[in-house]
C-alpha cells in the first residue's frame, strides 16, 4: 500500500512539475504545423508557411509564440496575437536561409505561451497560462549548387563615353556567399571602370561597368565577364560570360577656324561688291540722263517765256 502512494505522489510531483514549466508537456490546445512540408536545402533560401492552430473549445488570449531560428536566418519569427478563437488558425509566411548543415531530420523549436479561461462565477472569470515548447520536424536534404546567370541583355550599343553597362546576376538555386568579377577586354580599344567584389548572391545583384573609352571607328566587339563564385563551404566555381559592344561613334561636325571664318567673309564681301558695281553704274546712267532731260525741258521752257515777253511788247 506504501509503494501505491509513493508511485502516485511521485506522479502528482511529476506531474505538477510539467505543468509549472510547460517545457516538454504536449500542448493539446495549440497545434503548430507546416501548411505544405518544404523542401530544405542547406544554404537555400526561400519562404514557408506555418500554422497556429487553437485545436481547444477555449478562447485562447495573449499569444505570444517564438521560432527559434537555431537552424535557419528567419526574416520573422515573433508573433503576437490578442485572442483565437476555438478552431481558428492563423497562417504565417515566413522567408528563410537554412544555415549550412548537414543533411538529416531536425526539430524546427516553437515556443507558445497564452491564457485560458478556467471558469466564471458571476462576473468574475478565472484564468489559467501556459506555456510550451513544441518541436515540428523537418529535414535537409543535402545541398544545392547555385546556378548563376545573367539577366536580360548581353549585348550594348554604345555611341559615346562615358556609358555605363547595367549587369543583373541572377541566382537561382543555393545562396553564394561571395563572388568576384575581373573583365576580360581589349585595353587597346577600350577602358573600363568597375568594382571586383560582388559579394552575397542570393536571387538578384546589380553592377554598374562603366566605359570610359571606345574605339573611333564603328565596329562589334566581344568582352568577358569572369566571376568567381563560392557558395556556403567556400567552394570556388568560375564562370565566363560574354557580352557584345556594338561601338558607333558619334560623327563629329569640324568648324571652320576663326582665321578661316575672316577670310570667307572678306571673300564674301568682295563677291558682294563686285556684283553690286554695275548695279551702282547702270542706276547712275540713268540719273544722269534723267538731269540732263530735266535740264533741256527747263532752257526749252525759259526761251519760250522770253520769246513771249517780248512778243507782248510790240
Amino acid at each position: 500500500m506504501r509503494k501505491l502512494y509513493t508511485i502516485i505522489f511521485i506522479g502528482f510531483l511529476t506531474l505538477s512539475f510539467l505543468t509549472i514549466t510547460g517545457i516538454t508537456a504536449p500542448n493539446e490546445k495549440m497545434k503548430i504545423y507546416f501548411e505544405k512540408t518544404p523542401s530544405f536545402y542547406s544554404g537555400d533560401s526561400g519562404e514557408f508557411s506555418i500554422v497556429f492552430d487553437n485545436a481547444s473549445n477555449n478562447v485562447l488570449k495573449n499569444i505570444n509564440i517564438y521560432v527559434k531560428d537555431e537552424y535557419f536566418e528567419l526574416n520573422k519569427n515573433k508573433f503576437i496575437y490578442g485572442e483565437l478563437q476555438p478552431g481558428e488558425k492563423k497562417i504565417e509566411r515566413i522567408r528563410y536561409t537554412v544555415k549550412a548543415i548537414d543533411p538529416g531530420t531536425y526539430p524546427l523549436k516553437v515556443t507558445t505561451q497564452y491564457s485560458y479561461q478556467v471558469y466564471c462565477s458571476g462576473l468574475k472569470c478565472s484564468y489559467a497560462s501556459e506555456g510550451f515548447l513544441q518541436e515540428v520536424p523537418f529535414r535537409i536534404d543535402g545541398v544545392r549548387t547555385p546556378i548563376v546567370d545573367l539577366k536580360d541583355k548581353r549585348s550594348f550599343e554604345i555611341k559615346e563615353v562615358p556609358y555605363s553597362l547595367p549587369i543583373y546576376i541572377t541566382n537561382r538555386g543555393s545562396t553564394v556567399k561571395s563572388s568576384y568579377m575581373i573583365m576580360e577586354y581589349d585595353k587597346s580599344k577600350f577602358n573600363l571602370d568597375y568594382t571586383e567584389d560582388v559579394g552575397a548572391i542570393i536571387s538578384l545583384v546589380k553592377k554598374e561597368i562603366v566605359v570610359t573609352e571606345i574605339p573611333d571607328t564603328p565596329g562589334e566587339h566581344t568582352i568577358y565577364l569572369n566571376l568567381e563564385i563560392k557558395d556556403i563551404y567556400d567552394k570556388s566555381t568560375y564562370l565566363k560570360f560574354p557580352i557584345k559592344l556594338i561601338v558607333n561613334p558619334i560623327e563629329v561636325v569640324k568648324l571652320d577656324s576663326p582665321s578661316e571664318l575672316k577670310t570667307n567673309e572678306a571673300n564674301d564681301t568682295n563677291l558682294t561688291l563686285e556684283q553690286t558695281t554695275p548695279q551702282l553704274k547702270a542706276q547712275k546712267s540713268i540719273f544722269s540722263t534723267l538731269q540732263e532731260a530735266i535740264l533741256v525741258l527747263t532752257l526749252s521752257g525759259l526761251i519760250a517765256t522770253i520769246s513771249l515777253m517780248l512778243l507782248s511788247r510790240r
